[in-house]
C-alpha cells in the first residue's frame, strides 16, 4: 500500500517538472501589428537540418527542407501564411511579415536533424507570438479640479487611443506608477513639468504638461465661474428693472383711463347769423367741477346750445337772450 502511494507521488512529481519545463522552454515572440516577427531556431549544427515542420496549436504552417547551397525550399501549408512566411538561408530562422493580430498564437517547431546516414532525432522549439499596436502619443486629461489656500488640487489621467493589454503607465519627475496621478500643486513648484509616459512590449510614448499651465487653467476656470455668476446677476437685476417700469407704466395708464371716463363735454353751436361760419365749441370740464351724485362711475353731462338762424322776440316767460333756443340733456 505504501509502495502504491510512492508511485502516485513520483508521477505527481514528473508531471509537474514537465509542466515547469514545458513553460521555461517556451519562448516569448512580440511583433508589431503590420510588421515582421521572427521565431529563432538556435540549432549548433544546421547544416545537419533534414527538415523543419512548423504549425501553430490549430494547424500546420510551413515545411522548410534546406538546399545544397542554395536558399531553403518553402512550402506554405496554410492559406493564411501565403506570400507571408520567409526563412533565412544562414540559421534558418522563421520570419512572418505583415503581422495581423490573429497571428498571435502558439507555434512550434519540429527539427528534424540527421544523427547519421540511418538516424534521425527530432527536436522541438515552442514560441509564444503575441502581437501589439505602437502606441500613439497619450492623452493627458484634468479632473476634480479645485483651488484652495493658494493650492492647486488636480487629478490626471492619461490614456492613449485603442488602449490593448499589457500598457503600463509611469509619471515623472514623481516616479508614480499607473494612469491617474493626483498633484498638490502650490505656488514654490510651477516650474515642474509632469510627464506620462505610455509602455507596450514592442512601443512606448510620451506627453506632458507644466504645472504653471495646470495652475492656469484652473484660476481661469475659477475667473470665467465668477464672471459668470456676475453675468447672470447683472441680467437678472435688469429683468427686475425692466418687469417693473412695465408694471408701473400699464398702473399709470389704468388711471389716465378710468380719469377720463368721468369728463363732461358741453357742445354749443353758434347760427350762421351771428358769425360767418359753423363751429362747434367744446368745453371739457374736469370731475372737480361737476356736483356730486350718487353714482361716481361713468356719470357723463352734455350741454348743448344752438343758435337759429333768424332772431326771434324775447320772451318774458324765458330770461335767456334774445334769438337763441337752448336744449339740455343730462344723462
Amino acid at each position: 500500500m505504501a509502495q502504491q502511494y510512492l508511485w502516485i507521488l513520483l508521477l505527481c512529481l514528473q508531471t509537474c517538472l514537465e509542466a515547469a519545463e514545458s513553460n521555461a522552454d517556451i519562448l516569448t515572440v512580440n511583433g508589431v501589428l503590420g510588421e515582421q516577427a521572427t521565431f529563432p531556431l538556435n540549432v549548433e549544427e544546421v547544416q545537419r537540418i533534414a527538415n523543419i515542420a512548423w504549425m501553430n496549436s490549430k494547424t500546420s504552417v510551413a515545411l522548410v527542407v534546406p538546399g545544397s547551397g542554395t536558399a531553403p525550399q518553402v512550402t506554405v501549408t496554410h492559406q493564411n501564411y501565403y506570400e507571408r512566411i520567409n526563412v533565412s538561408s544562414q540559421n534558418y530562422n522563421l520570419e512572418i511579415r505583415n503581422l495581423r493580430m490573429g497571428d498571435a498564437d502558439i507555434y512550434k517547431a519540429d527539427i528534424n536533424v540527421k544523427q547519421s546516414e540511418k538516424h534521425i532525432f527530432t527536436i522541438t522549439r515552442s514560441y509564444k507570438l503575441q502581437v501589439y499596436r505602437r502606441l500613439g502619443k497619450p492623452k493627458i486629461t484634468q479632473s476634480l479640479m479645485t483651488y484652495v489656500n493658494s493650492t492647486c488640487n488636480v487629478t490626471l489621467t492619461c490614456s492613449v487611443e485603442k488602449e490593448e493589454k499589457n500598457v503600463t503607465y509611469s509619471w515623472s519627475p514623481l516616479g508614480e506608477e499607473g494612469s491617474v496621478l493626483q498633484i498638490f500643486q502650490t505656488p514654490n513648484n510651477q516650474e515642474l513639468t509632469y510627464t506620462c509616459t505610455a509602455w507596450n512590449p514592442v512601443s512606448n510614448s510620451s506627453d506632458s504638461i507644466s504645472a504653471q499651465q495646470l495652475c492656469a487653467d484652473i484660476a481661469m476656470g475659477l475667473h470665467t465661474r465668477h464672471a459668470g455668476l456676475l453675468c447672470g446677476l447683472t441680467v437678472f437685476f435688469l429683468f427686475i428693472v425692466i418687469l417693473s417700469s412695465v408694471l408701473l407704466f400699464l398702473l399709470c395708464k389704468r388711471g389716465q383711463d378710468a380719469v377720463s371716463k368721468n369728463t363732461i363735454y358741453a357742445y354749443a353751436m353758434v347760427s350762421k347769423d351771428t358769425q360767418p361760419a359753423e363751429s362747434r365749441i367744446y368745453d371739457e370740464i374736469g370731475p372737480s367741477k361737476v356736483l356730486p351724485t350718487k353714482e361716481k362711475s361713468e356719470n357723463t353731462i352734455y350741454s348743448i346750445a344752438q343758435y337759429s338762424n333768424k332772431m326771434e322776440k324775447p320772451s318774458t316767460q324765458d330770461s335767456k337772450p334774445p334769438g337763441t333756443s337752448s336744449y339740455e340733456f343730462v344723462i
